[in-house]
């Protein structure tokens, strides 16, 4: 088991930095939590060796030009590939909320030391195709919003950096993937480039990096734009019977997006004459009634697992509910679907953003 000997002097480090140090010009949606002078927390586990190399195949196998129709044995395949990504990205973010939650700088030093450990050993850094990209783009959105998380109480401790770096190279590969093949992938330009954006203003606002941070901003921009007068997302209606369920996996992409933008001074939900409200409306409004929604896609909608959309599926709510309370269609209702918590998004949204 791991724990840091110089864990007493990190945290007299740490305050110092939150109250006097400059912060990033790329801030965080969220508010910070300030390290509390509390020492305990549970004993850090030794971290999982680094995966590298990846690549994936579709749950949805050779399902056709929809993809709406999952191949279970493919889908076991893909998550038994993932599993040990998942493990890794869960126990972080978990660690970064325990830390959100109570302050304490063994949390942070925790999540840090699983970081860098990844970090020294490249991990994620060899994508062999286009579906490892696309996870690759979800896992790194919420490592970075975890990093965010931990900040204040491990940001003058030498292997921030290193794993700022590792962030960086990982997201501007990622970014470089999504550009080269924009033309030719709908991936590249459908909800998938939503989540890389998300992983991009994370890693920015880590490294205070213009560049990631601008593509973040362009890829939103270009995804909210080309929403129907409806407020349909084209390439997600092109997803046959499963439209409804990739318009609310895109949202829980682009409304951390927004809020990434609108910490930092841009009008995200501004942007094309309130695009992005009319996508939250359009889609919400379908989850009881599919009828638009199925005449757009030209498909009846696959019914949800439980009659409803879970907690997970929703957690954008969270964030759309604080920025603009009241104007969700069905919002008291939906916000009832709680806890919202979802790995890639970094973890318990009422704690991050509820405080």
């Amino acid at each position: 088991m791991m724990r840091n000997p110089t864990i007493v002097m990190m945290v007299m480090l740490s305050v110092a930095w939150s109250s006097g140090g400059a912060s990033a010009e790329i801030l965080a949606p969220f508010p910070p939590r300030a390290p509390s002078e509390r020492v305990d927390g549970p004993d850090c586990p030794q971290p999982p060796a680094p995966v590298v190399g990846l690549a994936v195949i579709s749950k949805y196998g050779n399902d056709g030009p929809n993809r709406d129709t999952i191949d279970l044995q493919a889908d076991r395949a893909l998550k038994a590939q993932m599993a040990p990504i998942r493990i890794f990205s869960q126990t972080v973010v978990k660690m970064a909320n325990r830390y959100t939650a109570h302050g304490s700088v063994t949390d942070a030093q925790c999540t840090l030391a699983w970081l860098t450990r990844w970090a020294q050993g490249h991990a994620l850094t060899q994508m062999s195709n286009p579906n490892a990209q696309f996870e690759r783009a979800q896992i790194l959105a919420g490592l970075t919003i975890a990093l965010l998380q931990v900040s204040p109480a491990i940001r003058p401790d030498p292997r921030f950096p290193v794993v700022a770096e590792w962030m960086t190279q990982l997201a501007s590969s990622t970014n470089a993937f999504f550009d080269a093949t924009h033309d030719r992938l709908k991936g590249s330009r459908n909800n998938h480039s939503y989540w890389a954006a998300l992983a991009s203003a994370g890693a920015a606002a880590v490294a205070d990096d213009r560049p990631l941070w601008d593509w973040a901003i362009r890829t939103y921009r270009a995804g909210v734009c080309s929403s129907t007068a409806q407020g349909g997302l084209p390439l997600e209606l092109d997803r046959g019977k499963k439209s409804r369920e990739y318009h609310l996996f895109a949202l829980n992409a682009l409304v951390p997006v927004a809020a990434f933008a609108e910490a930092n001074g841009v009008a995200a939900y501004q942007i094309c004459n309130g695009a992005m409200h009319r996508i939250v409306k359009f889609t919400l409004q379908s989850i009881h009634d599919p009828s638009a929604i199925a005449a757009a896609s030209g498909t009846e909608q696959e019914a949800f697992a439980e009659g409803q959309p879970s907690g997970r599926t929703l957690a954008f709510l969270q964030l759309y509910h604080l920025a603009f309370p009241g104007k969700a269609p069905m919002e008291k209702d939906l916000l009832a679907r709680a806890p919202f918590i979802v790995t890639n998004m970094g973890g318990d949204q009422a704690l991050l953003y509820g405080r």
